[in-house]
């Protein structure tokens, strides 16, 4: 009998997990991830990057199945997908796996297109969640199979996005009943659309979130040509151009035994929930200033000086280059940017949303100005799995003041508890809905395996 390739592996899995297999932590999980994530998606509406994605993919017609989430234009699935899939990557708000396994963030490209899929089909509660479960689980799989770090600090791929396709087409591919063969070719497919790059970076671009919401559109189109007996590759995770050695490169993965614990240790147990709206990684120094703002109760004007100690991959991908840092152009500059995310926490007392509008606030700037970040041999042995910042505050008085810090808010050690999750979506999608909507959104999200019909979520969040 001829063995299993990992593709097919994948496949019989999807196809064979129901809701009853599911433990019931990581379905309370998997609620919670669907709720923080619509809070993202809700206030990213405001962002002008989706009206522009969105009114673009509404003006080119097509089949009205699927809603843009608040404005509620009807759309194809796969337009649905892409701009929801966006929005949810806009803020740098959303879930993601714990750091010491990788760098992926799969809910984002789960959930948007479970939710367009879901939405077409009038797929219940229960089978939605389990694909969202499954989603994350073999979208985390693949991206624990490479070296932590490899795809988006070293190689230059955007892991969520370069990984988002699988995840995509496991959740499309489940709720469209397909074959193991399907599947295969599906997968297969998703490697010959799976892309994303870092370059955003260079001038602070939106592309980072549109390669998320292509992540998304590219699974469901993977899914759909497929069960219409499109072909790809079986190969496509192992082979010799496949998907490892293609981004990750040889050296930098290892697939011995990388699927032999599907459904016995559930990924999305891992997933950490942010409590800051910037870059995962920049969270601990992000932490470390709160915690000495509540320790200290250090006033912005009397500080001479800043020095945060870090790894070097954080100065240089995240600190350099120093003028643009200090004085980001946009939104996403200052979302990326360790300078102005410690300065706008030290002025503003806190850092979720709104306090990345104000880019251009004097008082953050200038203060951003002060900051000096230096690389720490002693953190770099160990990072990105353990990213401990160190903290010192030089005050105007003489006074010295140092905090340290080994993990950030969030982090599994330290998560979000469930009453800062639900006050976290209150404060993101009252930017659109009341109090009463959001409290149907959310009774809805944390009963969701007793709804009939997901178009009674949907309905709750358009306008």
């Amino acid at each position: 009998m001829a063995t299993k390739k990992p593709s097919e592996i994948i496949a019989d899995f999807v196809i064979d997990t129901g809701f009853a297999d599911i433990p019931e932590s990581s379905l309370h999980k998997a609620k919670l991830c669907l709720l923080d994530m619509l809070g993202v998606m809700i206030a990213a509406w405001s962002e002008e990057s989706s009206k522009i994605l969105a009114q673009y993919l509404a003006s080119l017609a097509g089949k009205q199945e699927s809603s843009i989430i608040v404005c509620g234009q009807k759309v194809p699935v796969e337009h649905a997908a892409l701009v929801n899939g966006a929005m949810a990557h806009s803020l740098e708000l959303e879930d993601h796996h714990n750091h010491k396994r990788s760098l992926n963030h799969p809910g984002v490209a789960s959930i948007p297109a479970a939710l367009a899929v879901a939405e077409r089909e009038g797929i219940n509660g229960k089978d939605f969640i389990t694909s969202v479960i499954l989603g994350y689980e073999i979208g985390s799989k693949i991206s624990r199979a490479t070296r932590v770090g490899v795809l988006n600090l070293e190689r230059g791929f955007h892991e969520t996005a370069v990984c988002g396709p699988f995840s995509a087409a496991v959740v499309a591919g489940k709720l469209m009943k397909i074959s193991t063969r399907e599947f295969a070719n599906a997968f297969g497919i998703c490697g010959s659309l799976a892309s994303g790059s870092m370059e955003f970076k260079a001038n602070e671009a939106w592309t980072k979130r549109l390669q998320v919401g292509n992540a998304n559109r590219n699974g469901i189109l993977a899914v759909e040509l497929a069960r219409r007996g499109y072909t790809g590759p079986f190969t496509v995770f192992e082979g010799k151009h496949g998907f490892f050695n293609s981004y990750a490169g040889k050296g930098n993965y290892d697939l011995t035994g990388w699927l032999q614990d599907l459904g016995r240790d559930w990924e999305i147990e891992y997933i950490q929930f942010k409590p800051f709206g910037c870059a995962g990684v920049l969270h601990s120094a992000v932490t470390a200033a709160q915690k000495m703002i509540a320790e200290k109760r250090i006033v912005p004007a009397g500080i001479e000086r800043i020095t945060v100690y870090t790894s070097k991959k954080i100065l240089e991908e995240y600190a350099s280059p120093i003028e643009q840092k200090v004085k980001p152009a946009n939104l996403v500059g200052a979302q990326f940017s360790l300078q102005y995310c410690v300065a706008a926490m030290f002025v503003k007392r806190k850092l979720l949303f709104e306090e990345f509008k104000c880019f251009q606030d004097s008082e953050i700037l200038d203060l951003a100005k002060k900051i000096k970040v230096m690389a720490d041999p002693e953190i770099d042995k160990h990072w990105p799995s353990h990213d401990p910042t160190v903290l010192v505050c030089e005050m105007e008085n003489g006074e010295t003041y140092e905090t340290r810090v080994e993990q950030a808010k969030g982090d599994l050690n330290d998560p979000l508890t469930e009453k800062e999750i639900i006050a976290k979506f209150h404060q993101l999608a009252g930017v659109f809905f009341d109090q009463r909507r959001r409290e149907k959104i959310i009774s809805c999200c944390l009963r969701i395996e007793e709804v009939q019909n997901l178009n009674e979520l949907i309905d709750l969040l358009t306008i």
